[in-house]
């Protein structure tokens, strides 16, 4: 089917990006051409992706197209042919493969490893050290030991990549150590913080209520350091060079303790894949992109299936009750009630299928407890459930 781009010399003026954003490469798109019916964009698009008509001002649905703006002043519009359903889609150019895909490309010799090829890519989320205070994942309950996010979830990964190559998976860290991946620091970010805030151009996710203009810049700094760079470095290694077939995001939760407790009383699980896009967020010309490139490419499948295994494996080895969210940042996209989608930076930036875990919160009296006892334990099962739930997803007939 021909490729149909209107007005592809069109001069799109005035983007609107995200703080640090890239201009996006709308070309992008052009390989998705006939990948997705009508009826399967609608879908994923109304219950997914961009619910409450989130999208209305920026995608029209035709009958055999859809049409996009690609900037506010874009009056040509992209527009993406719909596959039609009898058709078989051609094979995208990405560099990720789907369960399926990689089961044809499996080796059929009984004695492969089971994971044979399959390359996974493991995000030790934040960076922790010295950056854990300033990312506020570091905290002690009382005397008790002190707890760093990014250095438990490494250590996880440590112990989770000999295991999953084991069975034959390429495994790649995002980052194997407590140092930033990003070159940038919050004192070469100022001046950028300073414009912004000069400017009030934060968008979601940098909003900062302090009055005091110096401290705004500092603080902001801050977070265009460790939440927006230091992900950006990790997505152009994770696109440009591991290109892996899946992405795994290990994170823990943390929650408010109840009024005069240092802890909470029980903890939670859930797992996030991308979506939930509001109308703000699809304002920005880049995350729109991104929103369509997720639907357009079929991530959304493998997240579905794969974010479900880790919930019913972790809920085997470490039960914990579902979190349930409240406001409209995140939906429930199966019958799943540990599954949810979200729009976060990196499950965004990253290509490849990506699924962030959350399987425990660690501001909780068990959890804290057993951490004060040494957390290999924690570690042990939070790397069991991951292996069980690649081993269940891959395996599977």
């Amino acid at each position: 089917m021909a490729i149909l781009i209107l007005c592809s010399a069109v001069s799109l003026m005035a983007e609107k990006l995200t703080s640090m954003g890239d201009a996006p490469e709308w070309s992008r798109l052009d390989e998705y051409q006939a990948q997705v019916t009508a009826s399967d964009f609608r879908w994923l698009l109304e219950s997914q992706f961009a619910p409450n008509e989130a999208a209305k001002d920026w995608i029209v649905i035709e009958k055999e197209r859809v049409l996009v703006k690609r900037s506010a002043e874009d009056a040509a519009r992209l527009a993406i042919a719909f596959r039609k359903f009898e058709d078989t889609p051609a094979r995208p150019p990405r560099y990720w493969r789907t369960r399926s895909e990689w089961l044809d490309e499996r080796p059929s010799d009984e004695s492969a490893l089971p994971l044979a090829g399959l390359k996974i890519a493991l995000d030790p989320g934040h960076i922790g050290g010295e950056f854990a205070a300033m990312e506020h994942r570091s905290w002690r309950a009382g005397e008790g030991p002190l707890f760093r996010e990014g250095d438990f979830v490494l250590e996880v990964a440590r112990v989770l990549k000999p295991r999953l190559e084991a069975l034959g998976a390429a495994v790649t860290l995002t980052r194997s150590s407590d140092q930033p991946v990003t070159s940038d620091t919050p004192e070469t970010l100022r001046p950028l913080a300073a414009q912004l805030v000069a400017e009030r151009e934060l968008t979601p996710g940098l909003e900062i209520d302090l009055k005091d203009r110096e401290r705004k810049i500092d603080a902001l700094a801050r977070l265009l350091f460790y939440r927006v760079s230091e992900i950006k470095a990790r997505a152009k290694i994770v696109n440009e060079d591991i290109q892996p077939d899946i992405m795994l995001c290990l994170h823990v939760d943390g929650t408010t303790a109840p009024k005069g407790k240092e802890l909470a009383d029980a903890g939670y699980a859930h797992y996030l894949i991308n979506g939930a896009y509001s109308a703000d967020e699809l304002s920005y010309d880049d995350q729109r992109l991104g929103m369509l490139e997720k639907m357009l490419s079929g991530s959304w499948r493998e997240e579905r299936g794969l974010a479900s295994a880790m919930s019913l494996a972790f809920a085997e080895v470490d039960p914990q009750p579902p979190y349930t969210y409240s406001g409209s940042n995140a939906v429930r996209v199966n019958e799943d009630p540990y599954v949810w989608a979200r729009n976060l930076m990196a499950n965004r930036l990253f290509r490849c299928p990506t699924v962030f875990l959350e399987p425990s919160v660690a501001n909780t009296v068990d959890f804290y407890t057993q951490f004060s006892n040494g957390p290999d334990l924690l570690v042990e099962r939070y790397a069991t459930a991951v292996e069980l739930a690649l081993m269940r997803y891959y395996t599977a007939p």
